[in-house]
């Protein structure tokens, strides 16, 4: 979302959009009313001045909406954008009992509660900021708040406001040689907290800040020619310094950090509040130029642990001096030491406990020597015990990696086969095409075993024997899943919800999923054309041939088929029907398992 300071009026409305519904205990309520927000500032596009800036919406934004009912009781919704400049909920409940709306973006599914006199908005700061181009002020991120009191036969009026202050760092490359930057980074060591957590009182815009002395923005290698400026984007919680003292700018240019500080003259007491936009610039007169020899290398760029925590070691090759730029969005939770050095070394990373067993986090560390860099990729909480196996959350995206929500399907996998084909979901017409170019067609009548070197599950982890995967989903007489629809499970698709009985997976949501994992609906790709089809259809693939193979003498092996209920499915249990085997060159979606140490 680029941003703005707009006026949003609430209403009854008809859209169609749908949402998802949370009270404080979590349990999802799937009755309720349509009902909608309507933006009455319009913007086109990122406005930036002395006074403030602006924001437009995009389209798949979306605004976590707490509403506190007259019996004193809170429920969050989620209000997606529907047409024009509206935002709408399709199941609020009793919205003519609503005393006062308090809206906060971005949206989070743990925005579920007002903790006393201050909103419990989950508002982070800085995080996660990336800027790709030049004076590219379209990824700028600054949380939202707003609140109304509700009076009986009128529109609350919601002035929606800023939650952060921006700061616009104008290099200046006055040398004789193109520079390149990797990051911008503000610090202060006098009233810190310039990136964190905030609390919101909605009703003053109080902020209760907690935090770091530091924001940090990564940059996308942009150049700044000789002789040119530009501009670099960074936003943080509001705060404020006393006269003559001084806060730091940080840019790192050819590899190298080059220090700016600005002194708070007296006039300059408080420019720094929510809303507002402050300008420094960082001057470029003499410049090393980057070293094209220095080199970094990883020995791994990813893990998905299955341990809730512990330690995790990285072999670093370099070439000369390397340091880390760690994303805002791992404060508290991912820990690196060292965070620089020099040539080789061993790197040590450290996740803490997860909160719950729905807590899932992925974040990237990028390791640069010069404008040599490597990603190392962590995606934590995307582990399951069920009863004696170790479940994946989500399918295989990319080989080796996890989609990085159980919402997502996925890509399709053929058996024996570390390529992942494109997921059309949910869109399965025309089913006559197209087929993905080189996509393997026709019968396979002597299989390779699925050798591990062709699984495409990450490190760790491994595509499930037909007897795991029927420890998973059970057998035709005690199946363990439960199909659900959105509404019913808070994801986004529909899919299937599995557990160590059917009991427990009936009464998980994604808000506590009890012990359980949610596997979305993904469809195939046919084994004779490579078309996609059967979209409504939740696929698992598993490791182990089937003892037959049809009129075509295609070899066939066990798999998953759960079609749109509880009742219409095939498992590898039940190798009599046509259904519980996919022939070799199917591509199917894979849930990943591993072993228990």
């Amino acid at each position: 979302m680029k941003k703005t300071i707009f006026l949003i009026a609430a209403a009854a409305a008809m859209s169609a959009v749908s949402c998802t519904v949370e009270n404080v205990e979590s349990s999802v309520v799937p009755e309720g009313e349509p009902y909608s927000i309507g933006v009455s500032f319009r913007s086109t596009k990122t406005t930036l001045d002395t006074d403030g800036y602006k924001v437009a919406w995009d389209e798949d934004d979306a605004l976590s909406v707490l509403a506190e009912y007259d019996d004193g009781s809170v429920q969050h919704y989620k209000f997606e954008k529907g047409d024009g400049d509206t935002f709408s909920c399709q199941k609020v409940l009793a919205p003519e009992r609503i005393a006062a709306l308090n809206v906060f973006y971005p949206y989070d599914e743990n925005n579920y509660a007002l903790d006393g006199d201050y909103g419990r908005a989950g508002l982070t700061f800085g995080m996660g900021q990336v800027q790709s181009l030049a004076d590219d002020a379209s990824h700028i991120d600054g949380p939202l708040y707003g609140y109304a009191e509700v009076s009986e036969g009128a529109d609350p009026q919601i002035n929606i406001k800023h939650a952060s202050t921006l700061m616009d760092v104008k290099v200046v490359n006055s040398a004789d040689s193109d520079i390149t930057v990797t990051e911008v980074r503000l610090s202060t060591s006098e009233n810190g907290y310039l990136q964190g957590w905030a609390q919101i009182n909605p009703q003053t815009g109080e902020l209760k800040p907690s935090g770091y002395t530091e924001v940090a923005l990564t940059v996308d290698k942009v150049t700044v020619g000789a002789g040119q400026t530009s501009h670099f984007y960074i936003t943080s919680i509001p705060f404020e310094l006393s006269a003559n003292s001084t806060f730091k700018v940080t840019v790192t240019a050819n590899g190298k950090k080059y220090d700016f500080t600005k002194t708070v003259e007296s006039s300059d007491k408080g420019i720094f509040a929510a809303g507002k936009v402050n300008h420094v610039t960082a001057e470029f007169e003499e410049v090393e130029e980057a070293d094209p020899d220095l080199k970094v290398e990883l020995s791994t760029s990813y893990i998905a642990p299955t341990a809730d925590a512990g330690e995790f070691t990285v072999e670093v090759t370099s070439t000369g001096d390397w340091s880390v730029i760690q994303e805002q969005s791992t404060t508290g939770w991912l820990e690196v030491e060292p965070e620089s050095g020099s040539g080789n070394t061993t790197v040590t990373v450290s996740l803490s406990a997860l909160d719950s067993d729905s807590d899932m986090r992925t974040a990237s560390l990028t390791f640069r020597a010069g404008l040599s860099e490597a990603v190392f990729t962590v995606q934590h909480g995307y582990a399951q015990k069920i009863g004696d196996h170790i479940w994946s959350k989500a399918n295989v995206a990319e080989p080796g990696m996890f989609a990085e929500s159980p919402d997502e399907p996925g890509l399709l996998y053929q058996y024996a086969s570390r390529t992942g084909w494109p997921n059309n979901y949910p869109d399965n017409e025309p089913w006559d095409g197209p087929a993905p170019d080189g996509y393997p067609t026709g019968a396979r009548s002597t299989p390779a075993t699925w050798a591990v070197e062709n699984d495409p599950c990450p490190a760790g982890w491994r595509v499930p024997t037909s007897d795991e995967m029927t420890a998973l989903v059970g057998t035709d007489s005690q199946t363990n899943f439960v199909w659900m629809e959105p509404a019913a499970s808070g994801f986004e698709i529909p899919g299937v919800i599995c557990g160590p009985d059917k009991a427990t997976a009936s009464a998980a949501k994604k808000s506590n999923m009890a012990g359980c994992v949610f596997v979305p609906c993904s469809g195939n790709r046919a084994w004779k054309t490579g078309v996609y089809q059967n979209a409504n259809h939740v696929t698992m693939q598993t490791s182990t041939i089937a003892p037959y193979g049809n009129s075509g003498g295609n070899t066939c092996r066990f798999l998953v088929k759960i079609m749109g209920s509880d009742t219409n499915f095939a498992l590898p249990s039940s190798p009599e029907s046509k259904w519980g085997y996919g022939e070799l060159n199917a591509a199917y979606s894979v849930r990943c398992i591993a072993d228990i140490e």
